[in-house]
């Protein structure tokens, strides 16, 4: 008799338990069921569809515009680029890049093979090599060296009896189809002395890094690791904001939801709230407990 009695007394709060349960599971399944609406002859049917379904694309606003203004901002952005952490990474990859063999950085940057590096290298040699002949053409190299060289000439013979052989007519009559000769010499055949030269100065320091090269005009490798990241940092000052209202977050993050499957969002939401979700049932269970208690003492 005592059980039945507290079965009788039990089974108010327990009832209550099980319709709280039930009910906020039901109410949780219906933000995404059903996935479509239904329609009874030709009207659609309340609460259809689920309310993540019908109200994705207002949902997909709302995130997109909540992600841009709270938390991915222009400074939010900046700070993190800024941060000791990577500016320390910046720095460190710089440094191995300018630390690592140049002909080998050089064959990883411009994704070529090693017969046409040096077919470039070949082509850049002789680029320059032209480019030097035509400068010496240009400045009158020939002339000013010749002039030199009949100067000295004459301050060697200035004391000797050669004196009066070597006078300004002597050597002008020697240095006139000597500049000939010279000019005609640099442009004929300028860049066969100059090309080998230069090649053999990249293949010399094809086998050198970057810092070696500093090094050769003082610059040591803390300076250029602070000239880096002085560097990485007025390009994030300065580009940060542009690149920020180029991408427009909101709109990539409103196009991302939108183009999700229901299932697809109802998986993300499952994952990222599924123990909210499920404290939400299990508090329906309680509050149909306690409610059933309350009915049993009023």
């Amino acid at each position: 008799m005592e059980i039945l009695q507290i079965v009788k007394i039990l089974s108010g709060p327990l009832i209550g338990a099980v319709i709280g349960y039930f009910t906020n599971m039901i109410a949780v399944k219906m933000l995404f069921y059903p996935k479509k609406e239904i329609r009874i002859f030709g009207r659609r049917l309340p609460l259809t569809p689920g309310v993540i379904p019908k109200g994705r694309p207002r949902l997909a606003v709302s995130i997109g515009q909540t992600v841009q203004t709270y938390l991915l901002t222009n400074e939010d952005i900046k700070a993190h680029l800024l941060s000791p952490q990577i500016q320390q990474k910046i720095t460190d990859t710089a440094s191995e890049i300018l630390s690592s063999n140049i002909k080998e950085t050089l064959l990883s940057l411009a994704d070529i093979d090693n017969t046409t590096y040096e077919q470039k290298k070949s082509q850049l040699s002789q680029t320059v090599s032209l480019q030097i002949v035509k400068a010496i053409q240009s400045s009158n190299a020939t002339e000013t060296v010749l002039a030199a060289v009949g100067e000295s000439i004459k301050n060697k013979v200035n004391y000797t009896p050669l004196k009066l052989l070597v006078n300004d007519m002597t050597l002008k009559t020697v240095m006139l189809p000597a500049k000939d000769m010279l000019d005609t010499m640099i442009d004929q055949r300028g860049t066969e002395y100059i090309t080998p030269i230069l090649e053999s100065k990249l293949s010399e320091a094809d086998s050198a890094s970057a810092y070696d090269l500093l090094r050769q005009l003082d610059v040591d490798e803390q300076t250029v690791k602070n000239a880096v990241t002085n560097i990485y940092r007025r390009l994030v000052d300065q580009s940060v904001e542009g690149i920020m209202q180029s991408i427009n977050i909101s709109a990539l993050v409103e196009d991302k939801i939108n183009a999700m499957s229901i299932d697809e969002l109802e998986r993300l939401v499952q994952d990222v709230m599924k123990k909210e979700l499920s404290a939400i049932i299990n508090l329906g269970a309680l509050i149909g407990f306690i409610l059933g208690l309350l009915n049993l003492i009023l």
